[in-house]
């Protein structure tokens, strides 16, 4: 294995190296000025392959005139024309390219940490670590199977220790062992959604194998400092992917892709990469790290890595029994693989996207428990004027089902208002289908702009928003609602929504009737929440829980 490192870390700048990252990107974007070189020249070789998932839609040509591609491999070579690079670095470039084309089967083993911006203290504050873990990949590109070994130690919210396998083929696979700190079969088929994103996700973090398998078309050249840079948009997976190619040495330095995130829409999802070493003629990167909007997702070391390994075929064999998993479901896993990494990471995967059951328990007169939202619950308030929700859960087709539901039941009452409790995904991903609805969005001083940028990152706009200091009254369904600050080391800007007249309030993850008590950081939580409504002055006779089922009491034994 022989280095091929020409570069410095690109996590931080250097005197007398090529810039940031972020001075890549924006270089690249036309947001930095830079000198210009003319533009390198690409040759194109068609190989037939059995065209997994490839379609071609070029933005330069028109969908329609790559169809003939779309059975095909494409793989690009790259012939410069700049003054200064030599011809044995292009034939070196050439050779690694077809030699990546070659690669049929790959094995890494990998130890990292995961982090999610979702769950930060601060809205779009630092991410936050979530796990540690150990990682043995086993992946043959052309044929679409792949068998993951993960050891993952939890850090947040709980500790813990998770082991499992995922193995799985174009449209099936099986997890066996524990993926989840909720309990779980010992082996289950795995959604399509988690297949379709670890599928995104090994393209997007081996570069050059997936150059291997795209269309590639050359962008601007730009400069910093002395280092020279290409831009590549690579078509491949009915997906574009932009590469950012150092030229001194031909390796890629980035590659970007759109995803849909539930809050915000259209979110670059970024991979970083550095320390390239080379394994059977062909360059891979040992360190990767993955963003999403610059935000750190993922920082992995790759221990070893094997090229075209001799792999038993019972490694990747799977049962007949198994049943294709639905369509939709991969490309809507492979289309924002990021939150999955994410919630994978937290040792709470959330596969779905809950939209088959949505049932109300009542916990007070007129109130409601929104359940069969996964993990995460809403609440309902029901007035003579109209309804009143508090959180939106995971995603915006959970929140289109609830909302099919309240107009079943309740086609006269409007909903008035969605309550925010804080900004974390799990339990506000899906609050903009009730913004659309016509719902006044009512959240913290601390989180109003968080979510209105949301919105007209997403093309709401002109929403209603009411923005909460320490605390608020709510009139429009015709029943008091008082919504509570609640000062505590969770997240910034929580609020807790109270009905008085029943005397029931709604709380997120800082307590959660009917879950087991795990002590460590949520009893401090909840000691937290119970501190703010004292000071407060309220008197919870019910709290209801964004997580859990029923309702109950910290004082409870």
């Amino acid at each position: 294995m022989r280095d091929l490192t020409m570069l410095r870390s690109i996590n931080a700048p250097c005197a007398g190296w090529c810039g940031t990252p972020r001075q890549i990107r924006e270089a690249a974007t036309g947001k930095r000025q830079c000198r210009e070189f003319p533009v390198a020249f690409l040759r194109l070789t068609p190989v037939p392959c059995s065209g997994h998932r490839l379609s071609i839609h070029s933005p330069l040509t028109g969908p329609g005139e790559h169809n003939m591609l779309s059975q095909k491999r494409l793989v690009w070579t790259l012939v410069s024309t700049v003054i200064g690079v030599s011809g044995a670095n292009l034939a070196a470039a050439q050779s690694v390219l077809e030699l990546a084309k070659d690669v049929t089967s790959i094995r890494i083993e990998s130890t990292g940490e995961h982090y999610t911006p979702r769950q930060s203290t601060t809205p779009d504050g630092v991410s936050r670590h979530t796990s540690d873990y150990t990682l043995t990949v086993v992946w043959e590109p052309d044929a679409w199977r792949a068998r993951e070994e993960w050891g993952i130690h939890t850090v947040y919210p709980v500790f813990g220790d998770l082991s499992f396998t995922m193995t799985y083929h174009e449209s099936f696979g099986l997890t066996a062992g524990q993926d989840s700190r909720a309990p779980s079969p010992a082996t289950r088929p795995m959604s399509g959604a988690r297949i379709g994103a670890n599928f995104k996700n090994l393209w997007l973090t081996n570069p050059l194998i997936l150059a291997a398998h795209a269309e590639a078309i050359p962008g601007s050249e730009f400069k910093i400092e002395d280092r020279r840079y290409q831009r590549m948009m690579l078509f491949a997976h009915d997906t574009q992917w932009s590469m950012i190619l150092d030229q001194s040495n031909g390796l890629p330095v980035e590659i970007t892709t759109i995803e849909v995130d539930p809050h915000k829409g259209e979110t670059e999802h970024k991979v970083i990469f550095s320390d390239w070493r080379e394994v059977s003629g062909v360059p891979f990167p040992f360190q990767v790290e993955q963003f999403l909007d610059d935000k750190l997702l993922r920082r992995e070391t790759r221990n070893s890595i094997d090229v075209n390994p001799g792999i038993a075929p019972r490694l990747l064999a799977l049962s007949d029994d198994l049943q294709e998993t639905d369509e939709s479901l991969r490309e809507w896993g492979w289309s924002m693989s990021h939150f999955f990494l994410a919630r994978a990471g937290l040792g709470a995967p959330q596969d779905y996207p809950e939209t088959h059951t949505v049932s109300l328990l009542e916990v007070g007169d007129d109130i409601y428990q929104v359940q069969g939202g996964g993990s995460s619950n809403n609440l309902l308030i029901v007035g003579p004027d109209g309804l009143a929700i508090v959180d939106a859960p995971w995603f915006p087709e959970r929140s289109e089902a609830v909302l099919r539901h309240l107009a079943e039941r309740w086609p006269e009452k409007p909903l008035r208002y969605v309550i925010l409790t804080h900004h974390h995904i799990d339990h506000t991903g899906g609050f903009g289908g009730y913004v659309q609805a016509g719902a006044t969005l009512v959240t913290s001083q601390d989180n109003a702009s968080f979510f209105t940028n949301a919105l007209e990152r997403a093309g709401q706009t002109g929403a209603a928003v009411i923005a909460v200091g320490q605390r608020a009254t709510l009139e429009g369904i015709g029943r008091p609602v008082e919504v509570y600050e609640v000062i505590n080391s969770h997240a910034d800007g929580t609020l807790v929504a109270y009905v008085p007249d029943a005397r029931v309030a709604f709380v997120t993850d800082l307590f959660s009737p009917g879950r087991p008590r795990r002590g460590g950081v949520e009893a401090l939580w909840t000691s937290e929440l119970v501190a703010s409504m004292k000071y407060h002055g309220v008197e919870v006779e019910r709290y209801v829980g964004g997580h859990g089922a029923g309702y109950g009491h910290p004082d409870d034994d």
